[in-house]
């Protein structure tokens, strides 16, 4: 019989801020691996060396997981003069921050789009390919995440760029559905063969992010069809409710009778 818990993990932030305090809102709940975004406020790799031992120090106290870092980059405009800066600085040190973490899986965006229906432009295809010759050259995995605010919006056109750039993806069916997307079957059947890990929220038009339960993406069918795709990573709760303590016992227990119901 499989135990779901240990396919559950959340992006730490999610459950708090500090990394010490995720710990002890997310063991009780049987979650032990996190992504890792932000640390008391800010992303990584821009966070304090306190923040850094201390998650370090949780780690090896509890015996977690830590999967990878999403670290935001490739979300800026495409004219932001920034756009260099972050290949010549943010990287790197990103890099480094893996080293000490013991990750090589980076999750980054497809920079902004600024009006939907306009073509994906040849120079998102450039930068993206650049990012992942960086990432292969520091032996790290490198995955495209889906967003409403980026090109990569809808499962078809990340799935576009992810089989133009030579890389898998972390699949948001939410996000996909917020961008105005069919989340699944439509969304996921583009992106299929190519999802190394999950991003799981819900999305509804009339009330934004909201539990696994309420939203208009279709994640019971989503997840029958990763199961029976051979996904074997794990899904990651992503509540986007900032102001709902609730929000990760809540979307964990919906998350678990979800997958209970794939019949696996």
């Amino acid at each position: 019989m499989v135990d779901w818990k240990e396919r559950i993990a959340i992006v730490s932030d999610e459950a708090a801020p500090s990394f010490a305090e995720a710990v002890r809102v997310c063991l009780p709940l049987g979650i032990r691996a996190f992504e890792v975004r932000r640390l008391h406020g800010k992303r990584v790799p821009h966070v304090s060396e306190d923040a850094v031992k201390e998650m370090l120090a949780a780690v090896s106290r509890h015996d977690l997981m830590l999967l990878g870092i999403s670290p935001g980059f490739c979300k800026r405009a495409l004219d932001d003069p920034a756009v260099e800066d972050e290949f010549e600085s943010a990287f790197p040190r990103a890099f480094r921050l893996m080293d000490r973490l013991g990750v090589r899986r980076m999750t980054v965006f497809s920079y902004q789009r600024p009006e939907r229906g306009a073509p994906i432009p040849a120079r998102v295809f450039d930068l993206l390919g650049r990012a992942a010759i960086l990432c292969q050259q520091e032996g790290v995995e490198l995955l495209i995440e889906n967003s409403p605010q980026c090109w990569g919006d809808t499962g078809e056109h990340l799935a576009k760029l992810a089989h133009e750039v030579g890389i898998r993806v972390t699949w948001d069916p939410a996000n996909a559905a917020a961008a105005g997307g069919e989340a699944y079957p439509a969304g996921y059947d583009a992106v299929r063969g190519r999802v190394a890990h999950v991003h799981l929220k819900n999305w509804h038009p009339d009330h934004g992010w909201v539990y696994l339960n309420e939203g208009v993406a279709d994640l019971a069918g989503n997840l029958c069809a990763l199961e029976a795709a051979g996904y074997q990573g794990y899904y990651c709760i992503e509540s986007h409710r900032w102001n709902d303590p609730a929000a990760t016992e809540i979307n964990t227990r919906q998350l678990l009778a979800l997958l209970k119901r794939t019949g696996v």
